[in-house]
């Protein structure tokens, strides 16, 4: 009997032994989620690169991730948010109206600014994830408004490379005295335009904060600066420094012009740098394209280094059980992420990076325009307040580059869907 009961005691310890090292060695289950369904190519290449090199630094540790499209993935992060199950790690985006509601619910966790700092991002772009003075996320991607730029068609019509947009307007002359227009953009959806707007009005105010400030309250869309800007942007269009048919021209079209080499310029965001590999285009277009910064207005008080720049790609982590974890991935994350990126080309990134040998001169003066940026101007005006704002504003500068409208009726009519905006939400 002694024999069997220091067998049954044996029995119980190694068991016990067995469990117990089961429980320390069992798997971590770090959940992500984000909107990239395509693992093998762009975003989604780069996002498992770094989530194997994440796996081999932590053993013990298993990733699962859910991804949509965007709806369906705004979705499911309100399902889960209700559910309060919201994934350890998340893409997804930083518009007030969407990150708000989990801030204030308690359910995004904060991060130390500090941590970040080495890790070359561009001015302004961690602050883009910043409420309240806290910072609750990075981004991953930036998008700069800038003009591309067709050098044969300058050299053609003897035209000397823009500094201002001054120069743009004298320069109409010669460019359709070559059949060329100066400049194009897609003015039929609208956004566009309001952009050029949000640049002209920093041109000539020196502050990309007046924006905010007016969706805020604390200033005016009425205000001289901006109806200054408003005259301004018509006042181009009167010059004829864009197509004809600028409020109806979408952007398939406005890049067909530009591409086709009937538009010396094309106003655009910095993702168009695939332009200069596309093979649907001629090899003295892809030779000859080039990118500037948007240009000064004479008597302005901006810098050229002032970028419109925003950000997108943010990853935040949620307040759960794995919050810690979650940061040491997102640390990681930050720390590879652009260079991982801009090797493949899957997007343009929000931190600095080396150009590659293989880069196309605009890729390089791309990368050249975002480290010399002073200032940027983080999400665009339009993004910034609801959706009826949104459209109000896409209608109403469709309608000033139109000549439908006067500046000051434009100023007005967007600063009364400014202040409704703020009254609802407030």
């Amino acid at each position: 009997m002694k024999r069997i009961g220091i067998l049954i005691l044996l029995t119980v310890l190694v068991f016990g032994s067995v469990f117990a090292g089961g429980n320390r060695d069992r798997s971590i289950v770090l959940r992500m989620g984000d909107n990239i369904p395509d693992r093998n190519n762009g975003y989604g290449a780069v996002f498992e690169r770094i989530n194997a090199e994440f796996l081999a630094a932590h053993p013990g540790v298993e990733i699962t991730t859910e991804s949509y499209q965007d709806q369906p993935w705004q979705e499911k992060v309100k399902i889960y948010a209700t559910a309060n199950q919201l994934p350890d790690v998340m893409k997804y985006w930083t518009f007030p109206a969407m990150m708000e509601p989990l801030i204030d619910a308690g359910m995004l966790a904060p991060m130390n600014k500090a941590d970040f700092a080495s890790f070359g991002y561009m001015p302004g772009a961690l602050e883009s994830s910043e409420f309240n003075g806290v910072l609750y996320g990075i981004p991953a991607s930036a998008d700069m408004w800038v003009v591309f730029i067709n050098k044969s068609l300058f050299q053609k019509a003897g035209v000397a490379i823009p500094e201002t947009w001054e120069d743009i307007i004298a320069s109409v002359p010669a460019f359709r005295a070559i059949g060329v227009t100066p400049v194009v953009t897609n003015g039929r959806e609208g956004w566009p335009l309001a952009e050029t707007f949000d640049c002209i009005a920093q041109r000539i105010n020196g502050d990309f904060t007046r924006v905010d400030k007016a969706l805020k309250r604390t200033a005016r869309y009425t205000d001289p600066d901006f109806v200054q800007a408003a005259e301004y942007f018509q006042n181009l269009v009167r010059a004829g420094v864009f197509q004809e048919n600028l409020s109806t021209s979408d952007y398939g079209d406005a890049r067909n012009m530009f591409g086709q080499e009937r538009a010396a310029m094309y106003i655009m965001g910095s993702w168009e740098m695939s332009m200069a590999t596309d093979t649907n285009f001629s090899e003295n277009f892809r030779s000859n394209l080039d990118v500037i910064k948007f240009p000064l207005i004479a008597g302005g008080k901006a810098d050229v280094n002032d970028v419109l720049a925003w950000y997108g790609g943010n990853f935040i982590i949620s307040t759960g059980a794995n919050k810690d974890l979650a940061y040491d991935y997102i640390k990681f994350f930050a720390e590879r992420f652009a260079d991982y990126a801009w090797e493949i080309q899957a997007c343009f990134p929000a931190q600095t990076v080396t150009p590659l040998a293989s880069d196309t001169l605009v890729s390089m003066k791309l990368l050249q325009i975002a480290a010399d940026a002073r200032t940027t101007g983080g999400t665009p005006g339009l993004d910034r307040s609801d959706s009826v704002f949104k459209e109000d504003h896409q209608e109403l500068i469709r309608q000033l580059c139109a000549l439908m409208i006067t500046p000051s009726d434009f100023c007005e009519r967007l600063d009364a869907s400014a202040a409704r905006a703020w009254n609802a939400a407030n």
